[in-house]
C-alpha cells in the first residue's frame, strides 16, 4: 500500500491492526517527534520524554490487533497511552523513591537503636567496674563524680585527709580506665 493511502486514519489503522511494516513506519514518523515534544513540555526532560515515547510506541505495536479507536480518534487515544505511561513512570519513581527513603530511616533508626544497646551495654560495663572498685575508693569516687563535690567536702565527710581522696580517685580512675579499655 503507498504511504499516501495512510494518511486516511482508518486505512493507518487498518493497516496497523495487520503488522504492516509501511504503515508503521508512516504512523512513527508522523508521531514521534510531535509525541517527544508533548512529553518534553509535561516532564522536561529530553531524555524522560524519548524513553517515553519509544515504549508508547513499542506498547502500541503489542496491542494495535485489540486496540479499537473511533474514527478521527488516533492521535488523542495514542497521546493518553503515552501521557498514562509516563504517569506510570512517576508513580513507580515515587514508589522507588519511597522505598529508598523507608530504607533510610530503617537504617537510620537500626544504627540509633544499636547506639543506645551499645551505650547501654558500655554503662553496664562501667557500673559493674565502679562496684568492684575497693569499699573506700568507691566512695571517693562516687561522691566526686556522681555527686560533683569537690575534694576538700570529700574530705570533710569520709574524715580522710585530702591527698587521701587524691590518692583513692587516682586509683579509681586508674583501673576504671585500664578495665574498661578491654571491654570497649
Amino acid at each position: 500500500m503507498d504511504n499516501n493511502n495512510y494518511r486516511n486514519e482508518h486505512l493507518l489503522l487498518k493497516g496497523l491492526k495487520k503488522g504492516s511494516e509501511a504503515a508503521y513506519d508512516y504512523f512513527f514518523k508522523k508521531y514521534y517527534n510531535e509525541l517527544c515534544n508533548y512529553l518534553f513540555a509535561i516532564c522536561g526532560n529530553t531524555e524522560l520524554a524519548e524513553e517515553i515515547a519509544q515504549q508508547s510506541f513499542i506498547n502500541f505495536w503489542d496491542k494495535r490487533k485489540k486496540i479499537e479507536i473511533k474514527k478521527n480518534r488516533l492521535k488523542p487515544y495514542f497521546f493518553r497511552m503515552a501521557y498514562n505511561l509516563f504517569i506510570d513512570s512517576k508513580r513507580n519513581e515515587n514508589k522507588k523513591n519511597q522505598f529508598l527513603e523507608n530504607l533510610k530511616r530503617e537504617a537510620y533508626s537500626e544504627v540509633v537503636e544499636l547506639d543506645n544497646v551499645q551505650f547501654e551495654h558500655r554503662l553496664k560495663l562501667v557500673q559493674n567496674e565502679i562496684e568492684n572498685l575497693p569499699d573506700q575508693c568507691r566512695k571517693v569516687f562516687l561522691l566526686g563524680k556522681k555527686h560533683g563535690m569537690k575534694y576538700k567536702e570529700i574530705s570533710e565527710q569520709l574524715h580522710i585527709s585530702v591527698k587521701t581522696v587524691e590518692v583513692h580517685m587516682s586509683k579509681a580512675l586508674k583501673r576504671l580506665r585500664t578495665q574498661l579499655t578491654i571491654f570497649l
